[in-house]
């Protein structure tokens, strides 16, 4: 599955590990055997059944399993080790709200200066949601940073888009 393929990050988060194991098998029309195959047989077969089961665990799954269980099913490691918090019973909530999870893959490769831009403009449309909920608004609010677009990047507002209309007669 290629990073363009794969189900958006945020599709697994709240799942417990059994849900995630089926949701990976369904995606890929996948039974247990071809788990195992895909691993390596790092996890045997009968592991990933009872991983799959959704029979409560009662011990956390050691390191290596879940470094397994994410190569194979191709999910952030973060999200399996909450699917499996959430299997033994732990409960596990995130704070704020999921748009961190809405993030495509290889954000991480992005340039300092890219998610200080990427940053400040997150920042800005809160600041404006505050605003626009009566709420007074700073510029400690975006920490000192401003966004400037340069006009070259800017869509003038004067001239209509000629690009649906054909020009007529030369």
């Amino acid at each position: 599955m290629s990073e363009d393929d794969a189900p958006p990050a945020d599709l697994h988060s709240g799942m417990p590990l059994h849900d995630l194991i089926r949701a990976g098998m369904k995606e890929r029309g996948w039974s247990y055997s071809d788990l195992e195959r895909a691993s390596g047989r790092a996890l045997t077969r009968g592991r990933w059944q009872q991983l799959g089961s959704g029979v409560a665990q009662r011990k956390f799954p050691d390191p290596s399993s879940l470094s397994v269980i994410s190569e194979v099913l191709e999910v952030d490691i973060t999200t399996v080790v909450l699917a499996a918090a959430r299997s033994v019973g732990l409960d596990v909530r995130t704070r704020g709200t999921d748009l961190a999870h809405l993030l495509p893959a290889l954000t991480e490769r992005l340039s300092e200066r890219m998610r200080v831009a990427i940053l400040t403009l997150v920042r800005a449309a809160v600041a404006e949601t505050r605003h626009d909920e009566g709420r007074d608004i700073t510029s400690e609010a975006l920490q000192g940073l401003r966004l400037e677009w340069p006009k070259s990047a800017s869509p003038s507002s004067t001239e209509p888009d000629r690009s649906d209309h054909p020009q007529q007669g030369t």
